[in-house]
């Protein structure tokens, strides 16, 4: 059977073939980024058109379930859709990337690195830090309070995390987080 890595990287593939612009989150990201968590899902963001769809579906169909109306109504919604490999049952969320200024800079942002010996496209720590801060605000979650802490440990872009928690109403419940 194939692991979730053998499964991204087939997926990665597949997109770098249709010339889909993506970026991978959650916990691909976490991992990458600090603690590895894997789940039975992979988050990627995608920028994706009706034109697409139809080479999109032809590639995938063959070694994954897929829904061609819940692909055509989230490009009409910008709704999530998802695929999961038949021989593993690991899903695939496909996110399409909002329009919001700042969805558009944290997908600009997108960070091109090596991942267990393959290159992919990956959201910047930050932009993970600041989904978390989305993630958690509502729901109090413990797991992404530790998250953010963990993502906090290394290196980051301080400036640009702050005006950007600031101008999404984050910056509140980021400072409760950093001050606990």
């Amino acid at each position: 059977m194939k692991s979730e890595l053998d499964i991204l990287k087939d997926v990665v593939l597949k997109l770098n073939e249709l010339n889909i612009d993506y970026m991978i989150t959650g916990s691909v990201a976490m991992m990458f980024y600090a603690q590895p968590r894997m789940t039975r899902d992979i988050d990627i963001v995608i920028e994706f058109n009706k034109l697409q769809a139809a080479k999109f579906i032809q590639l995938f169909k063959n070694d994954y379930y897929l829904s061609e109306e819940a692909i055509e109504d989230s490009i009409n919604t910008s709704f999530i859709f998802n695929l999961i490999h038949l021989k593993s049952s690991v899903k695939i969320d496909f996110i399409l990337r909002k329009k919001e200024e700042y969805r558009i800079v944290e997908f600009q942002r997108r960070r091109k690195v090596n991942f267990f010996e393959y290159e992919l496209y990956l959201v910047s720590k930050e932009d993970l830090i600041l989904s978390k801060l989305f993630w958690g605000k509502d729901s109090d979650s413990e797991l992404q309070k530790r998250d953010i802490k963990g993502l906090l440990l290394s290196g980051y872009d301080k400036e640009y995390l702050i005006k950007w928690a600031k101008k999404l109403n984050l910056y509140e419940y980021f400072l409760g987080i950093i001050n606990e």
